[in-house]
């Protein structure tokens, strides 16, 4: 399936570079390892709206749970291709 830059037209562009910004490595692996709380404190949104924002971006395939743990988040090749996409055309 296609996709268009304009589903990130809004909040979940802020929540995904949020993820990115907040990664940490642990032997090879990229993973966020912030609790929805975590993550919606940093963000300024309630805590049902992160978890909205996030299922969004885990349904269309810009972000999976890490090793299928629920809780730790990792970026996919697809999001980083739209974080790479939205700063190459704003710098």
């Amino acid at each position: 399936m296609e996709f268009t830059l304009e589903f990130f037209a809004n909040d979940r562009f802020k929540l995904l570079k949020l993820l990115c910004d907040n990664q940490i490595k642990v032997k090879d692996n990229y993973y966020v390892a912030l609790s929805q709380q975590e993550i919606a404190d940093i963000a300024h949104f309630s805590k049902l709206k992160t978890n909205k924002l996030l299922n969004e971006l885990i349904d269309n395939e810009f972000v999976a749970y890490f090793n299928g743990k629920r809780g730790k988040y990792m970026i996919t090749d697809k999001g980083h291709k739209v974080l790479y996409l939205i700063q190459k055309n704003n710098w």
